[in-house]
Order: C-alpha cells, then structure tokens, then sequence
C-alpha cells in the first residue's frame, strides 16, 4: 500500500489547484511499478500552517510530494526514471497553477522506503 503525501506551502491557494487531476496522473504513473496495488494508495494534501522557503521570500512556494513504499530490489532500481517522471507531472500541472497564482515554484519528489511490515511499519485490520 503506498503513500503519496503531497506538502504545499501556506501562501498557495489551494482552490486554485486541481488536486484531482493530479493524483490521477501521479496514480498513472505508479502503475508501472511491479506488484503495486495503486487502488490502496493513500493520497493526500497537506498545506502547511508556517512555511519558510530559501530566504524566506513571500514569493517562494513549496510543491513537495512524498512517495513511501514497500521497497524490493525492482522497486529500488527504477527509482530515478519514476523520480523524473513524477517531477514531470508536477511541473506540468501544478506548478502552472502554483506559478499563475504569482509565485515561485521549484518542486520536489521523494521516494522512500516505509520498511518492512510488522517491524518499522503497520497497519490497522479496519
């Protein structure tokens, strides 16, 4: 089950963004990697409530998304092609919008490993 937790500073409007849209392009993506279930996927928004960027100019935006995963061996090698093709969509969908909104916009894209079930992560029986 990944995560996608998207992070975006405070001085974004948020009803500006077609979040929607997004994740389903993101969701896209992810379905090239090997034994994915992206219908359990987690997505979400966070906007932060303090944001300070670079040196602290009001102009600056912060567009962060953050995948964690189940990592294997053929998850750890495509790594940086879905890295680049992550960071692509995000500079062809929201950073637009973040950049129509008067703002500097420089994302960014983490990938990183949950770790392993039962001993670094868990999940609920629901």
């Amino acid at each position: 089950m990944p995560q996608l937790t998207l992070t975006i500073s405070q001085n974004i409007n948020a009803n500006f963004i077609n979040f929607k849209s997004l994740f389903e392009k993101i969701h896209n993506a992810l379905r090239i990697v090997p034994n994915m279930d992206v219908n359990t996927a987690y997505s979400g928004v966070i906007q932060e409530s303090y944001s300070y960027i670079g040196f602290n100019n009001p102009k600056a935006a912060k567009v962060y998304l953050q995948l964690y995963w189940m990592e294997n061996e053929e998850r750890t090698a495509m790594k940086p092609e879905l890295g680049k093709m992550l960071l692509e969509i995000l500079e062809h969908s929201i950073v637009p919008e973040v950049e129509g909104q008067g703002l500097i916009c420089i994302p960014r894209v983490r990938i990183a490993n949950l770790g392993r079930l039962n001993q670094s992560y868990f999940i609920g029986a629901g």
